[in-house]
């Protein structure tokens, strides 16, 4: 039996499935403890921390819903699978809401538990991967980077709430997550929330922030009801049991200035802020993040290693780089993805630098689908709402309607992406 092997706990109270189950696993290699109820399981746990468990709903002595939240309180990496042959949707609803990654309906075929189980097993060491790059020191040598890291290790294990300003591109989502790792709820999760998703009930949100770190990006755009149950949420101290970390590319006073943004809900959030520098102004930086994003995309995109020239690094140097980190990691990546030498040189760069300004200009941007989903949204936001900019002349009210969208919330969507409508 290979050791490099995940260790997967089958908990089932009926003895021919999970004997079927093991033999099955371990005919593929896996190594495989069994439990059959949730005593047992919780023994098998405590000792030997399964990277996987399969887990029955319906088990004598604890019904798998309440083994996975106890399993999950004491390990929320752990991956779990739910079981069940007389689920229903509710029941899958509730299971994924609590941590569980899947779930299968018996009666089990082999092809299906092999499916599920190598799908939950990959999904968890990407997730992993991404945890470990998201989690890291942010890159840069830089005066402006080095002091922004001593400020951030010194507010993150503060207890109020702390501001990310800055341009669109420029790190605040890495600055956020590295906030999150040095904050006193780093053992809990990050979960982000945007203008679209943020949800208008009290309780649901007190529920998701307690004990995690809150994120809230595009804080400008926040619809009004969406400001006024933040602030009644922040005045009424029910999101200390959190670290609340919020972003904005826009001068929040000025929103304020012109009636989008409440001023109050200003004043709670801007006692701590952190200002993210644009690329322009730390461009020193650049060489390093050059090799920061290629080892990234060929350990985790499997692309193949080409070396950048010192010539070409210069000459990223000399770009304008408006759209600033992301710019520059996208750039990277397609000339990852498109070159054919070990080596990428000026020209190289040149071509890809050209493509991607003659895309812009001729509004035939595509949507980057190795990008993450928050990013990959943006793109499809923007190319999206420039058609119907377009299909319109540049008149956002009928744009709106067309979208199914307020024209207040378009106008800051617009802002958000750096859409001018005079230019349509």
């Amino acid at each position: 039996m290979s050791n490099d092997k995940p260790l997967i706990l089958v908990v089932d109270d009926e003895p021919d499935i999970r004997e079927l189950i093991k033999d099955i696993l371990e005919d593929e290699n896996y190594e495989v403890k069994i439990a059959a109820d949730g005593q047992e399981a919780q023994q098998i746990f405590n000792e030997q921390q399964p990277d996987l468990i399969l887990l029955d709903i319906w088990m004598p002595d604890i019904d798998g819903i309440s083994l996975l939240k106890e399993f999950k309180q004491q390990n929320k990496n752990v991956t779990i699978v739910m079981m069940s042959g007389h689920g229903t949707i509710e029941t899958a609803v509730e299971a994924t809401r609590l941590g569980a990654s899947d779930f299968i309906e018996k009666p089990l075929s082999t092809a299906k538990l092999l499916r599920g189980v190598e799908q939950a097993l990959e999904n968890r060491a990407k997730q992993a991967s991404i945890q470990k790059e998201l989690a890291q020191i942010p890159v840069g040598k830089s005066q402006q980077i080095k002091l922004l890291r001593e400020q951030v290790e010194r507010v993150a294990k503060h207890e109020m709430p702390i501001l990310l300003v800055g341009e669109p591109g420029v790190g605040k989502h890495c600055f956020s997550h590295y906030l999150h790792s040095l904050g006193q709820f780093s053992g809990g999760k990050f979960i982000e929330l945007s203008p679209e998703s943020f949800p208008l009930d009290s309780l649901k949100i007190t529920s998701l922030a307690k004990n995690n770190c809150l994120y809230i990006h595009d804080l400008a755009l926040l619809s009004d009801e969406a400001q006024a149950l933040l602030l009644h949420l922040l005045e009424t101290h029910k999101l200390q049991q959190c670290q609340l970390i919020c972003a904005t590319q826009y001068s929040l006073q000025k929103a304020v200035d012109n009636g989008d943004f409440l001023e109050s809900l200003l004043y709670q959030l801007n006692s701590i802020t952190l200002v993210v520098p644009p690329l322009r102004d730390h461009i020193e930086d650049i060489p390093e993040l050059v090799h920061h994003f290629v080892d990234v995309q060929t350990t985790r995109s499997g692309l193949p290693y080409r070396r950048f020239t010192v010539a070409a690094q210069n000459r990223l140097r000399n770009h304008e780089w408006s759209g600033n980190i992301l710019e520059l990691k996208n750039v990277i990546q397609r000339l990852l993805v498109l070159g054919n030498g070990e080596d990428i040189d000026v020209a190289d760069v040149d071509l890809a630098l050209a493509s991607e300004a003659e895309a812009i200009e001729n509004g035939d941007e595509t949507i980057n689908f190795e990008l993450p989903l928050r990013e990959a949204r943006e793109q499809f936001e923007r190319i999206y709402l420039l058609r119907k900019l377009q299909e319109t002349d540049g008149n956002v009210g009928k744009a709106a309607k067309l979208a199914g969208m307020e024209r207040t919330h378009l106008y800051r969507k617009l802002r958000s992406l750096g859409i001018d409508t005079k230019q349509i």
